[in-house]
């Protein structure tokens, strides 16, 4: 009796230990019942709290939440800046970034990226008063952009003799033009828009029409966790598939919004 009691023991410590080790980010957002997701408090129309407001809105946190949903779980958002993303997600300390983040070979490096699901240009803007009509005349004058932001790269290729002053986060990098510290501020076309809508004086500011670049968004997910990426990535086609996409998409860009947008792309496999 003895020996059957330990080996059916040995048996179920065995299988603890198989099951322990099988087990993945899938299995433990679904163990907790909820999704740990980085966020932007400024980053409008994609991720940003309204003023007053404590709750983080825009279409990077309704796409989640049709994630979550077909997970069959709940969304805990964690408000973080651009230079916090990546070593949150390689910590494990989040399950993914939403965080309207450009996938380029260069991040691709530490991170992996779920399907693109937007796809929107970068732009500059300048203040109106500055008479600057080209990225061109920004040669020798400074500009802000927000840190680990490609857009100052972007910048700084089309124009190599800008100075490209990096800071914190959007809010900060538009702070710096609006106090004429910086000539410039390139990042998402839809955030410039945002942004400036939300100070109150858009026609103060204009974009210089010869510069755009097109970049393309994904959620940042930790490296080799291929399954948990490829519940993220089905959950994506199915919202695309059922029409949710489109529907989120309009609620943020569509005709009656404050930034409004042509969809020209699809959520699909690459």
């Amino acid at each position: 009796m003895r020996r059957m009691r330990l080996a059916w023991f040995i048996v179920a410590i065995s299988a603890a230990l198989l099951t322990s080790a099988a087990a993945d980010r899938v299995d433990e957002v679904k163990a907790r019942g909820k999704l740990i997701v980085g966020v932007s408090d400024t980053t409008p129309p994609f991720s940003f709290k309204k003023p007053g407001e404590s709750i983080n809105v825009g279409y990077d946190i309704d796409m989640v939440r049709a994630v979550a949903k077909r997970m069959g779980v709940t969304v805990e958002t964690v408000s973080l800046s651009s230079g916090e993303r990546i070593p949150l997600i390689q910590q494990g300390k989040i399950d993914f970034a939403a965080t309207s983040m450009t996938r380029t070979p260069a991040r691709l490096n530490d991170v992996d990226f779920s399907y693109i699901y937007f796809v929107t240009p970068h732009a500059v803007i300048v203040k109106k008063s500055s008479g600057i009509t080209s990225v061109h005349q920004l040669a020798g004058k400074k500009a802000s952009s927000a840190s680990t932001s490609t857009a100052g790269d972007n910048l700084e290729e089309a124009e190599p003799k800008v100075e490209v002053v990096y800071v914190r986060d959007y809010a900060i990098a538009f702070g710096m033009l609006k106090d004429g510290k910086v000539d410039a501020f390139p990042t998402d076309e839809s955030v410039l828009r945002a942004i400036v809508q939300q100070d109150g004086h858009p026609d103060d500011y204009v974009f210089l029409s010869d510069f755009t670049k097109s970049r393309n968004v994904g959620f940042a997910l930790k490296k080799d966790e291929p399954r948990f990426k490829d519940v993220i990535n089905r959950a994506l086609l199915d919202i695309e598939s059922s029409g949710e996409a489109a529907t989120i998409f309009n609620a943020w860009f569509g005709p009656s919004s404050e930034q409004p947008m042509v969809r020209k792309f699809k959520i699909q496999p690459d």
